[in-house]
């Protein structure tokens, strides 16, 4: 089993649309996935047609089983939903010394009994006790960013934040992998942006998802964009050199490897 977190203190970069759209794409290719949604907002439901229910707080700030509340989205995809509410276990991780321990511990042990095979963290923006807890939980951290000289700094307070954790807590993470999302290769700004980042992290770096409005446009609809446009950029990445650059066709093709192992 492996748990990927979905972590960036900034907003709007990416984070839900790249955790349902990689997690449905592993649930299409046979995996079952399970969708955590860690957001106050509880905008994974929505996105896929399913009611805001605190069943993230239920499970951890009043310790029911997970089991009670997952919610079927899709064949191999599940939803551990969350609302508002949320913020109550943001104050039990803050308050309560071992509650950190407890929710990974909690955390893997019954999406393992469950027979989960990929966990999905979608995490609001910010770098507070929720979003640590979840690093501490995943075997990957995905930092979605888009390209844009504000928005890149989330990146930098991200591995700050896990180094901390590194030599604080003794955590070590397979990997982390930087995501750009919304590239657009016509704007000089987003290359600029692209190359600092690919000097800053290597290999970390992704190929980038190209700027899409049928990413806007698949919530308002219920669908995932393999449901909605998988054809569109995206998903299948742009041509460049006469072969077929990033989107999220490519990511999926990474994550398989890592979950894989090969």
């Amino acid at each position: 089993m492996k748990i990927f977190a979905f972590v960036n203190q900034k907003g709007g970069v990416g984070k839900t649309t790249s955790a349902i759209t990689l997690g449905h794409g592993l649930a299409l290719a046979g995996y079952k996935v399970l969708l955590v949604d860690g957001d106050k907002q509880g905008h994974i439901g929505r996105h896929l047609n399913l009611p805001k229910t605190p069943g993230f707080r239920r499970w951890f700030y009043e310790e029911e089983p997970m089991e009670a509340h997952i919610l079927e989205a899709r064949p191999n995809l599940w939803v551990l939903p969350g609302d508002k509410s949320t913020n109550l276990v943001v104050g039990k991780l803050r308050d309560e010394p071992l509650a950190t321990p407890l929710f990974v511990r909690r955390l893997r042990q019954e999406m393992a009994q469950l027979g989960f095979e990929i966990g999905m963290i979608d995490l609001g923006p910010g770098l507070d006790h929720l979003q640590t807890a979840a690093m501490m939980a995943a075997d990957y951290v995905i930092i979605p960013v888009s390209p844009k000289f504000l928005d890149m700094d989330g990146v930098a307070e991200v591995t700050k934040t896990m180094a901390e954790l590194t030599s604080g807590q003794g955590k070590a993470w397979e990997r982390f992998i930087v995501l750009p999302t919304m590239y657009m290769r016509i704007w000089r700004e987003s290359g600029l942006r692209l190359k600092e980042l690919v000097e800053a992290f290597g290999q970390m770096v992704w190929p980038p998802i190209p700027n899409d409005p049928r990413v806007m446009e698949a919530p308002g609809r219920g669908k995932t964009l393999w449901e909605y446009a998988p054809d569109t950029k995206a998903i299948k990445g742009v041509e460049a050199a006469g072969k077929r650059i990033g989107g999220y066709e490519e990511a999926l093709r990474r994550i398989r490897v890592l979950v894989e192992g090969v």
